[in-house]
Parts: C-alpha cells; structure tokens; sequence
C-alpha cells in the first residue's frame, strides 16, 4: 500500500489511525482505512485515474472532492456512475474502473 499518498498529520485536525479494510479494484485487493472515501482510498494505493472521458478518453480522477464534478465516477458493487468522493469505504468492497485495469500493486496503466 502507498502510505506515502495518504495523509499522516494535519495541522487543523488529528489524524486517527482506524482499522484498516481490504477491497477489490478490477480484482486486485488493496488496503483501505476504515471511515476514508473510496475516493482517498483509490488515491492513497497510487490510483489516481478512476475512469476515461467518454469523449476524448483523458484519465478522470478526483478533482472537487465535493460531489459536484462527477470526475470521480466508479462502478461500485455492480452500482455505475457512483461518486467515490461520496462513499466511506466498508469491508470487501468491489469497484470497477472504467476501461484500463489495474495492474498488480495498485496502479493502473498509463
């Protein structure tokens, strides 16, 4: 797991260390902390591209973090155009990303 993407200190609010969760991106189980969005989660394991523009096939990632720009959209569980940023992560969680998968050790393909 990258840990090296995810926050450890913050000077505005502490930062818990809560128990961890496994989940499945396109069948490659990667390490969560429990409570953290989907969004973080991804990001955190070096995923930073969740999906390709339908029009000119750009990586999308997390971008607002908010819920209102839709770039974070994933397939969650067999639910489609679901806002990572919006969801904490659970327990087996099974997201698939759109057209590139994710290669062993967390990261996608370019």
């Amino acid at each position: 797991m990258a840990d090296n993407l995810r926050l450890t200190s913050h000077p505005a609010f502490p930062i818990e260390r809560k128990n961890r969760v496994t989940l499945f991106v396109d069948g490659v189980h990667i390490s969560a902390v429990e409570g953290e969005s989907l969004a973080a989660a991804l990001w955190a394991n070096g995923i930073l591209s969740f999906r390709h523009d339908e029009g000119n096939d750009t990586g999308r990632g997390l971008y607002c973090g908010a819920g209102h720009c839709y770039e974070c959209r994933v397939t969650l569980d067999g639910s489609q155009e679901v806002r990572s940023c919006q969801i904490n992560v659970r327990e087996g969680m099974h997201i698939s990303l759109s057209k590139k998968k994710v290669k062993k050790g967390g990261l996608r393909d370019p």
